[in-house]
């Protein structure tokens, strides 16, 4: 049973960690395009790329944890 809410747990939090990187990639992406964001510097735009290629690598650990724990519950990995 505990395996199941962690399993539970892992994949909402993941979904949570997507949202809200798209939803603030979005609102950036928003914001500079009707210029509110004027003069956007090299770094910025350098910062914002690692923050979404930090996201992406979480996603990918979060769906790897993911998927040994269904093996976990299903009982092939122990």
């Amino acid at each position: 049973m505990g395996q199941i809410v962690l399993m539970v747990a892992i994949i909402f939090a993941s979904i949570s960690v997507t949202t809200l990187g798209c939803v603030y990639l979005g609102t950036s992406y928003y914001k500079q395009k009707n210029g509110l964001m004027k003069g956007v510097s090299q770094r910025e735009i350098d910062l914002l790329q690692q923050k979404v290629k930090d996201v992406q690598a979480e996603i990918v650990s979060l769906k790897e944890e993911v998927q040994r724990l269904i093996r976990i519950a299903k009982g092939t990995d122990e």
